[in-house]
């Protein structure tokens, strides 16, 4: 069984031993390339992307917290340190409504030096909904609603629980 910090300190040590490093500029410009032909069927492609990513990662995230009695804003926590350590982004703030959670996400990898009228962190929705269904065992719908491609200040995104 394991606590807080312990948890914290197993996620990030998984990310250091199991990641990958690549240069993120690179990966940058071939995102932005990507978002460009969305409107091509491809922003299906990239949410369902992130979904698989978000049930592996909660997979992870769970056999790293088995024992221990987490709470909700212990799963918040924890995917938090997850995009953080990973380099996805910076969850800043969050809030629940309801069975409606508002995640607020700053320094987002995918919507970093891209400019979009839509938001652009398809793959990070899709991540968010198969994180929360790999550990809650419940369904989810995420939508992006403000992106910092479109000029916002932050990317703002609505989990609701089905």
């Amino acid at each position: 069984m394991g606590n807080s910090q312990e948890i914290v300190a197993r996620i990030r040590i998984y990310l250091r031993e199991n990641g990958l490093i690549v240069p993120k500029e690179a990966v940058k410009d071939f995102y932005s390339q990507i978002i460009k032909l969305s409107g091509f069927g491809l922003g299906g492609i990239l949410t369902l992307a992130g979904k698989k990513a978000g049930n592996t990662a909660s997979n992870i995230l769970k056999d790293m917290m088995e024992g221990s009695n987490v709470t909700e804003e212990g799963i918040v926590e924890y995917i938090s340190v997850f995009l953080r350590e990973a380099g996805i982004g910076n969850m800043n703030n969050w809030s629940k409504e309801g069975d409606t959670l508002r995640i607020e996400v700053l320094d987002s990898f995918f919507a970093t030096g891209i400019s979009s009228k839509k938001p652009a962190c398809l793959p990070l929705q899709g991540a968010l909904v198969g994180l929360f269904e790999g550990i809650t065992g419940n369904k989810w719908d995420c939508k992006e609603i403000e992106c910092t491609a479109q000029g916002k200040e932050k990317c703002i995104f609505e989990l609701k629980k089905r």
